[in-house]
């Protein structure tokens, strides 16, 4: 059976709320009034190909092969090969959501004393950043939005959302996502860009003037030790190095790109009539 995780999440900026529901053998998406909502980040895993991703999992398989090279290929050990890269993924995973708690209580002027060690460099990098932009103003962190295109609705968590310094009339809003990955990749600006159009397409629901809406990806720099052969060693904890990369992204161009993303992922699903002479 598998079970699931539900999880009401405050919807940015409104008051009110959205529901996270979360498999246990994976998946997710979200609940509002009744209707369901695909997330965001599952939408666009499951339309455009990770190349990346692709040929780390071929990399795991291939050092597999070769650490069991000679031995008799069973079922288990098949099992073992092809799934070895999933230890890999758990530890990131758990790195990430390590380092957005911290970061969600540093935003929240908490007292933070138990840093890992391994941590304590992206905490620094994160602090780094933070400074950059301390006139920024904090308004949501780990907030909802949702969204609808076509046949398609659509949420997502924003990690932060902040107010930045009034130019003008109304409000201008920056939504932002920590990344503790080895890069910033195009998966990761659709990803804000979608959470800023979903913000933007929300305005006659929250109870703020939403005059600009920026996004922005905040990687804190960490990567895997190397051999002597400049080979990363992906059984070694990653290492941070106290630096941080941002990208703010152009949000017309990138949402544009994730709403086309969602015509295809829509139209995979349209019925094809086959005629075979």
């Amino acid at each position: 059976m598998n079970e699931e995780t539900r999880v009401d999440i405050p919807i940015a900026l409104t008051g009110r709320y959205i529901t996270q529901v979360t498999k246990e053998k994976g998946g997710r998406h979200y609940e509002l009034d009744g209707a369901k909502y695909d997330s965001v980040t599952s939408l666009i895993g499951n339309t455009i190909r990770a190349f990346g991703v692709e040929k780390w999992r071929a990399d795991w398989i291939s050092n597999q092969l070769d650490t069991h090279n000679g031995r008799k290929l069973t079922k288990s050990l098949a099992n073992e090969i092809l799934t070895a890269s999933d230890k890999e993924l758990k530890a990131s995973a758990s790195i990430g959501t390590h380092m957005h708690n911290i970061i969600e209580r540093l935003l929240k002027d908490e007292d933070v004393n138990d840093i890992p060690e391994q941590l304590e460099p992206a905490v620094q990098a994160w602090l780094k950043w933070r400074r950059q932009h301390i006139e920024w103003e904090l308004v949501g962190n780990e907030v909802g939005i949702w969204g609808k295109h076509n046949d398609i609705y659509y949420a997502g968590q924003v990690d932060a959302l902040f107010r930045k310094p009034k130019s003008g009339l109304g409000n201008e809003y920056m939504v932002v996502d920590w990344k503790t990955s080895s890069g910033l990749f195009d998966t990761s600006f659709l990803q804000v860009a979608a959470y800023a159009h979903a913000l933007r397409s929300m305005k006659g629901q929250v109870h703020d003037m939403l005059d600009s809406i920026s996004a922005m990806v905040v990687r804190l720099v960490g990567d895997y030790p190397k051999d002597e052969n400049n080979k990363k060693i992906r059984t070694e904890p990653k290492i941070f190095n106290g630096k941080v990369q941002y990208a703010q992204v152009d949000v017309l161009h990138w949402s544009s790109v994730f709403l086309h993303l969602l015509d295809v992922h829509e139209g995979k699903k349209k019925y094809v009539k086959r005629t075979t002479l």
